[in-house]
């Protein structure tokens, strides 16, 4: 997939740098419409990773991210994030909100405390959940059943003014658990072919 944002985004974005790069234009006097969407529906594993280009010290509220299985090419985009209804897992602070409303508080890290280099991302597992990455760090599962779908969802919301997409691919396989399972695997296949023990 891609690591670009759609073209159609909220009113007051400016993109640029091949469309992975996003403005919230008049930062200072406004704090809402500055909704962007992947230009495709994110692949299984994949995690969508933005960096936190700039941010300014008016308003509340910062960053959010999610995913959403409304196609950015037919979107009537709302004034933020957490206005998507539809089939939307949104990220906002330490809230988790599905169509708006919270479904889980007290989650990951607080993105309202990010800061200007820090790289967010959404992945949706290959068992439908939704996962958020800050820093490369998993925060683990923050919904499930999800539909598979989806389109990651970034809102420059608040004190975020600026983001790049930097990625979307599969973490590393230790990022997951995947390399313990392998060294289970491994660990059981060096018994198994390891000669009868010495007293």
């Amino acid at each position: 997939m891609a690591a670009e944002l759609h073209p159609r985004s909220g009113k007051l974005i400016g993109l640029s740098n091949s469309n992975r790069t996003a403005q919230r234009n008049q930062p200072v006097q406004e704090f809402n419409h500055g909704l962007v969407l992947s230009r495709e529906p994110l692949r299984d594993r994949d995690v969508f990773t933005v960096r936190i280009d700039k941010k300014v010290n008016s308003w509340s509220g910062s960053i959010e991210i999610g995913v959403t299985a409304l196609d950015p090419a037919a979107l009537d985009f709302p004034s933020s994030a957490t206005g998507l209804k539809g089939g939307s897992w949104i990220v906002s602070g330490c809230s988790v909100l599905k169509d708006g409303r919270s479904v889980l508080e007290e989650y990951g890290r607080d993105l309202d405390q990010l800061g200007e280099g820090d790289r967010v991302g959404i992945q949706r597992s290959g068992r439908g959940e939704l996962h958020l990455w800050v820093n490369g760090q998993d925060c683990g599962a923050a919904a499930s059943g999800l539909p598979a779908r989806l389109w990651a969802v970034v809102d420059l919301y608040g004190k975020c003014t600026q983001v790049t997409v930097v990625s979307c691919e599969p973490p590393p396989p230790s990022s997951e658990g995947e390399a313990e399972e392998e060294e289970e695997a491994s660990g059981v296949q060096d018994e198994s072919t390891a000669g009868p023990r010495q007293p």
